[in-house]
């Protein structure tokens, strides 16, 4: 594929490793790719990649902070008039989130109004607003697409124990936004895909019955592409089976 034929992915949460592995999968296939995360510099990875394959642009970016997306946006607009896809992946802990933090606000006993709510805000409602920021830029892509990452944890139907309180509830909420969201891009003939990357191993040595981040990764990136418009808000795994809602 040429430089100038070349899709304009733009992918969020670029700092976990499911992000990175979007950018990776993405650079393989050829993409000219828009990384970003709060802090580019403090991934070394990324700094690598761009070594390695080009076309790489690494972007400073919290979809959760209304001034860094506003800052951001004047730096887009310089490097590209559209984008084809764009893949919010999972999202960056808060600047002040500790792990503490969010395994309390998974359990009923210890949950906080405040830490769900913030939850809730950075996971759910932070990836509704940035795509609606991005969209002039989709509006001119080539068949574009939306690529919200989630997991199968949103499912109602699939809820079947308690806890994971944040975690549950800011999936389902996403997938409510991005499911109304695909009715709303419909009429600019952009699709979105809820995507399940299933329970992906960070590591070569990882369980055998988790599945390599890079199946997980490329996996999804073949199903938003192959999406059908007329499947829009669907919600489905790597592999392309539906999940229950």
């Amino acid at each position: 594929m040429s430089a100038a034929s070349a899709r304009r992915t733009l992918v969020t949460g670029a700092s976990r490793p499911l992000g990175v592995e979007f950018v990776r999968q993405s650079l393989i296939r050829g993409d000219r790719v828009y990384a970003c995360c709060r802090n580019p510099a403090r991934v070394p990875i990324l700094a690598d990649l761009r070594a390695e394959f080009g076309g790489l642009e690494l972007l400073p970016l919290d979809p959760a902070d209304a001034s860094s997306v506003a800052d951001v946006a004047p730096v887009l607009e310089g490097l590209t008039d559209s984008l084809d896809l764009v893949v919010i992946g999972p999202a960056e802990p808060g600047p002040h989130e500790t792990l503490a933090s969010t395994e309390r606000d998974e359990h009923l006993q210890t949950l906080t109004g405040s830490g769900l709510t913030e939850h809730l805000r950075r996971h759910a409602v932070a990836p509704l607003l940035l795509v609606r920021t991005l969209l002039p830029w989709l509006a001119r892509g080539d068949r574009a697409r939306v690529l919200a990452v989630s997991s199968w944890l949103g499912s109602l139907e699939g809820k079947s124990q308690g806890a994971d309180y944040a975690t549950c509830t800011s999936a389902a909420a996403l997938h409510m936004y991005m499911r109304t969201l695909a009715h709303d891009l419909a009429e600019e003939r952009i699709a979105v895909l809820i995507g399940n990357p299933g329970n992906y191993a960070t590591t070569p040595d990882g369980p055998a019955f988790k599945v390599p981040i890079d199946e997980a990764a490329l996996g999804l990136l073949m199903q938003v592409e192959r999406l059908p418009l007329d499947r829009t808000g669907a919600f489905l795994d790597w592999t392309g089976a539906e999940r229950r809602w």
